[in-house]
């Protein structure tokens, strides 16, 4: 009887350490969906904010392009991809076009053109790129049917895109979407391009004050937050020229609430106007120039987006240290963290108390 006895006590014991282990289970797996949610914000501590993230250039050609043909698809992500999970929307601008060229990812004549393959589309969506700006020099590298396909490519795989489009008549329809009932309109045009022949136009959103800031001017009464999307300025330079300063500044007098810069392959600046923001240069992201210590330094913007006082409006942002390259990563060491910070201070027009850091 005492065996008997024995034995209940240690069953129920044991019912009790699996109820227990049972229950740190259901724990745990709660805190991961609770973290998968936070990719939708629902866990934000103000419900009505948008986290938004904006990172430089992308070109999935070149080796890129060559491991993602060899079945990598998530090689150029593979590092970043946890951060991405963290926000609302992901935006970079796809420096390249993404379409099938049996096998060939950068001409054999010229390195300075190239193209991802169709593959490249489905790296973005498994990573958590939402959406691209596609306007920029290298658009057409690959010539019009590789830009019909690198349109293909993006809507079959579900990512987002602005900037470019088969007929000339919708180049400017800006990108519409919402975020926690905050409805966007992202607009992006280009103001250098690779080829002379101004044919290029028909398929690429230039530049140009006439056509675009109509189209801002229009969307503005009918969204809460308008983005700029801009390619173009000096290559390399620490300081945006001064056609890119008044571009960006106009942008922002015809209703753009955020403006983001592309093409100097360098971080520059970030300024602010009357609540709105101006980020000169994202620089790279994925993309390799092993040339200059600042082609391989740059930094993400990381914007929480929401509603104060009647207006949409960057409530606050921070900028994530970023070593680009083939693999981009979120930097850790804290003397190159620093050095970043310190060269985001000095070109930027802002107190230290807007520049705060992360990750």
């Amino acid at each position: 009887m005492k065996s008997t006895a024995s034995h209940l006590l240690s069953f129920l014991g044991l019912i009790a350490a699996c109820s227990l282990f049972s229950g740190a289970l259901l724990l745990g797996s709660y805190r991961d969906r609770g973290s998968h949610s936070a990719r939708s914000g629902d866990l934000d501590a103000h419900p009505g904010t948008v986290r938004f993230l904006a990172v430089g250039d992308i070109n999935l050609g070149r080796a890129v392009g060559q491991e993602i043909l060899q079945g990598d698809t998530l090689y150029p992500f593979r590092f970043v991809q946890e951060t991405f999970r963290r926000y609302d929307v992901v935006f970079g601008n796809l420096e390249c076009q993404l379409s099938d060229q049996q096998g060939e990812t950068q001409h054999p004549r010229n390195n300075l053109v190239f193209t991802g393959p169709p593959g490249g589309a489905y790296s973005l969506k498994m990573a958590g790129v939402t959406m691209v700006s596609t306007a920029n020099n290298h658009a057409l590298d690959y010539g019009v049917r590789a830009h019909a396909e690198t349109i293909s490519n993006l809507t079959a795989a579900g990512v987002r895109f602005c900037g470019t489009a088969e007929r000339e008549d919708v180049l400017f329809e800006p990108l519409l979407f919402d975020r926690k009932g905050i409805r966007f309109a992202l607009f992006a045009c280009t103001d250098v391009m690779n080829i002379d022949d101004t044919t290029w136009r028909q398929y690429v959103a230039p530049a140009d004050t006439a056509l675009l800031f109509p189209r801002i001017r229009e969307f503005r009464t009918s969204v809460d937050f308008v983005i700029v999307s801009y390619h173009g300025g000096g290559e390399y330079s620490d300081h945006p020229t001064e056609g890119t300063k008044s571009f960006a500044r106009s942008s922002l007098k015809a209703g753009a609430d955020l403006f983001l810069g592309h093409h100097p392959h360098v971080p520059q600046g970030i300024e602010e106007v009357d609540g709105r923001f101006i980020v000169y240069s994202l620089g790279n992201f994925v993309f390799r120039q092993p040339f200059q210590f600042w082609t391989q330094r740059s930094y993400a913007f990381a914007a929480d987006i929401t509603r104060l006082d009647g207006r949409t409006v960057v409530h606050r942002f921070r900028c994530i240290p970023i070593a680009a390259g083939l693999q981009p990563a979120i930097l850790s060491g804290q003397s190159e963290r620093d050095t970043i910070l310190a060269r985001v201070r000095t070109l930027s027009r802002l107190n230290d108390e807007q520049v705060a850091w992360f990750e």
